[in-house]
Parts: C-alpha cells; sequence; structure tokens
C-alpha cells in the first residue's frame, strides 16, 4: 500500500468539507491533522470494561455465512468446535416476547416461508409468535444459494431463540428425536415454540462468548430492557452477581465465564444509549457505516464526521469500535484505514473490524504489508520494511474482526486445532 496515496485520497474529501481549504487552517498539515483534531478519550472505568474483551477476538459472524446456514443451529454448533471467540448474533423479538437470532427484516431469503405462509412473506418478525416461526425451514435455502457448500442435515434447520445461542456457547444442542426432530418442550396444543436442550456429546470443550447486534429501537420498542432482564435471569448479566453463572471445573477463564461474555453492539446510536442505561458495564461496540444519512460517517466530511462519531462513542461508553473494511466479497466502504484505526486508539478504543473473508483482509489491516509481509502472530518483535512519510505503529490496525471464516482466521492466527471447516461440520453429523 502506498501511504502517500491514501492520505492525499483523504486530503480531497477534506477539502471538498472545508470548500477551499488553502488557508482555512494556518498549520494543516496532511500527514498530521487527523492526529490534531479533538477526541474525547474513555474514562478510566471504560477502559477496565474495554479490557474484559478477549484480546484478537475471532468473531463469528453470525456463525457462518459461508459454511452454513447463517444464525442456525448449524452455525453456532460448528462456530463453537472450530474455535471462535464469539458468537455473533443479530437481535429480533417475536410477537409473543421471544428474542431471536435473525439478520434480515423478513423471512423471505432465509426460510421457506413462501410456501408454509404465502403472502406473509414481507412481514417482519414481529408479526409472528415463536411456534409459527419453529415451522419454518431455515436451512435449505442456503443449498441452493450456496451449492458448492450444502449439506442435506441442512435442510429444516431452524430459527434459533437467543436462549439457545446461549446454550450452545456453553456446550448444549437441541435435542432430536430417532428421525432427527427437534423435541418439543411441553409439547401440546399450546406448545409455544421452545424445544429441549440437552448435552452436546461432540462439543469440544470451546466456551465462546456472544457479540449481539440490536436494531433501531423502533422496531422492537423495549428490547433494550428485555435484553437485561433476560440476560439477568439467564446468568449473563455481569451486573447481577448473585445470579451470574459461574465456570464448571475446566472452564475458568474461557470467554464465556468472563466478564468479557456478552459484548452488545449497534449501528443505532439510539439504542446505544439505551444499552448504556440497562447493561452499564458490559462492553459496547458502536458500529460504523458510511453515508450520508443522519447518524453514519459522511464521505462528504469524512474526518469531523468520524472524530463526531468517536465522541458520541466516548461520552456513551462504547468501548470497541466496529468499522467496515473493504475488498471482496462485500465490497464495503473502508472505515479501517490506518489513520482512521490511530483516532480510535487515540479515544482509548479497541477496533473490532467487519468482516473478514480474505487471507489478504486479516494480513492488510493487521498491518503486514508494512513489515515486509510479516504477521505479527508470526513475530511480535516485527519491524517495519520500507520508507513511508509517516510513523508506522501498532494503533494502525486492529485488535480483532468479525468473519465467515472462522477457520481461515484462526490459521491465520496461529491458533486452533488445525481442522479443516468440513472437518469439523463432519465431526458434528452434518
Amino acid at each position: 500500500m502506498n501511504f502517500k496515496k491514501v492520505l492525499a485520497g483523504t486530503l480531497v474529501l477534506l477539502c471538498l468539507g472545508f470548500v477551499g481549504c488553502e488557508n482555512d487552517t494556518a498549520d494543516y498539515n496532511q500527514y498530521n491533522y487527523y492526529q490534531e483534531i479533538a477526541l474525547k478519550e474513555l474514562s478510566a472505568e471504560a477502559k477496565v470494561v474495554r479490557d474484559y474483551v478477549k484480546p484478537d477476538a475471532i468473531i463469528a459472524h453470525r456463525g457462518s455465512t459461508f459454511w452454513t446456514p447463517e444464525e442456525t443451529e448449524a452455525a453456532f454448533r460448528w462456530a463453537r468446535n472450530m474455535g471462535a471467540d464469539y458468537l455473533e448474533i443479530d437481535l429480533q423479538r417475536t410477537k409473543d416476547g421471544f428474542l431471536l437470532a435473525l439478520h434480515d427484516g423478513n423471512l423471505r431469503r432465509t426460510s421457506n416461508i413462501e410456501s408454509i405462509l404465502p403472502g406473509k412473506e414481507d412481514l417482519p418478525v414481529s408479526a409472528f409468535t415463536l411456534a409459527e416461526l419453529r415451522a419454518l425451514d431455515a436451512g435449505s435455502w442456503f443449498n441452493v444459494d450456496v451449492p458448492e457448500n450444502a449439506r442435506e442435515s441442512f435442510k429444516n434447520q431452524k430459527i434459533c431463540t437467543l436462549e439457545e445461542v446461549l446454550k450452545f456457547a456453553e456446550g448444549y444442542r437441541i435435542k432430536r428425536d430417532i428421525n432427527g426432530e427437534p423435541v418439543k418442550l411441553n409439547d401440546g396444543p399450546d406448545w409455544n415454540g421452545v424445544y429441549e436442550m440437552e448435552i452436546d456429546p461432540l462439543d469440544n470443550g470451546n466456551r465462546p462468548g456472544i457479540y449481539a447486534e440490536t436494531k433501531e429501537p423502533y422496531l422492537f420498542g423495549g428490547m433494550e430492557q428485555d435484553l437485561a432482564s433476560f440476560l439477568t435471569a439467564k446468568g449473563w448479566n455481569i451486573n447481577s452477581p448473585e445470579t451470574l453463572k459461574t465456570a464448571p471445573a475446566g472452564d475458568e477463564g474461557k470467554v464465556a465465564f468472563t466478564n468479557g461474555r456478552f459484548i452488545l453492539q449497534s449501528f443505532s446510536r439510539e439504542s446505544i444509549v439505551k444499552l448504556d442505561q440497562v447493561l452499564p458495564g458490559v462492553p459496547k461496540c458502536m458500529l460504523l457505516w458510511l453515508d450520508e444519512s443522519a447518524g453514519y460517517v459522511r464521505p462528504s466530511n469524512t474526518l469531523e464526521s468520524l472524530a463526531e462519531f468517536i465522541n458520541f462513542s466516548v461520552e456513551y461508553n462504547c468501548h470497541i469500535a466496529g468499522p467496515s473494511i473493504a475488498g471482496k466479497p462485500n465490497k464495503y466502504d473502508d472505515l479501517s484505514e490506518p489513520w482512521m484505526n490511530e483516532m480510535y486508539h487515540r479515544a482509548g478504543m479497541i477496533v473490532h473490524a467487519y468482516s473478514f473473508d480474505t487471507e489478504d483482509q486479516l494480513r492488510k489491516y493487521n498491518g503486514d504489508y508494512y513489515y515486509g509481509g510479516e504477521s505479527r502472530f508470526d513475530n511480535p518483535d516485527r519491524q517495519v520494511s520500507g520508507t513511508f512519510n509517516y510513523d508506522v505503529n501498532k494503533n494502525m490496525f486492529i485488535d480483532g474482526g468479525f468473519t465467515n471464516l472462522t477457520d481461515l482466521s484462526l490459521k491465520y492466527y496461529n491458533r486452533g486445532e488445525g481442522k479443516t471447516a468440513q472437518e469439523v461440520l463432519n465431526e458434528l453429523g452434518y
């Protein structure tokens, strides 16, 4: 990467924002101006919470969107046994109040709702009870969309509740009958959609945390308080020591039994404010997106709007910045450029970028190309290789990332048992 060209491009954006910047800032310098812009910094107390988070976190985005149907039991069990540090989920809520792991605003893409509930395919999740949603096949679509990774066992995977995801992280699975169908808890005419859980005999002992995204509050009023109450009841709210689960023998120090066991994230500023009120002291990530719409980082004035975003994040105790990265397959705008990462770090935040799908992305955003292609995981004492118009340093790079390929990240980080994604799926019976 030619860093001089990158910063020159940034200067163009700044000039657009200032409408003729030659004389507006007397001490303007394209290589240090971003270092001089005023930023708030996390308090000492907030930094303690920040440090609850596992270093160099590998965050399994929706379990996996590459190897399995996203946010299903197959995805989460695979990510757990593969070795992810966190299972990433999108929170929604059913008509009858169950918290779910589901990304899209409706069920059209990731289920067979068009054939099971025709005419309702564009309704939001909140229009359905959990029992109604359990009638849907949330796995077969993947076999059509990603045929190279299709498996017969993915058929009739189910939409998961948050409670089930917590149990997957703790080493459980959904109990099934001899025909492979989920066993209903308290089956009968008034069944509420809940399945029985059992200890997973194929669990390998990894205990990941949960990284949960809340949506705009207008979609699910009171979601933040519901989440806080639920986590307290299930032993996952670190603010409630009287109900907090402690680690069984042998699980001490594993992520699911640390103060960093549950991380909150959102693109919504309103939700972040509410989360800070009802779940204080729980690590939070402010997700970043480039767009001219209100509430996002503006491409017409990237530097100053990014600074404003960081200052908001610090004010409401967001310990983590969650910026997008460039590159295939998503081709997102790059909000993880080296100078941006330095700004996040200057505010005391750590950086969890999204989403990593290639080795090149891992190498780029961990800074390898400034160090002669050498990874910090191979050589923690690596030295800068080359001449740059800039002081290359570790704060220019990420501290962890969301990935659809936990297997790829583990290999890059020199972690894991060396098994392939397919081997883990086979071992789990898929």
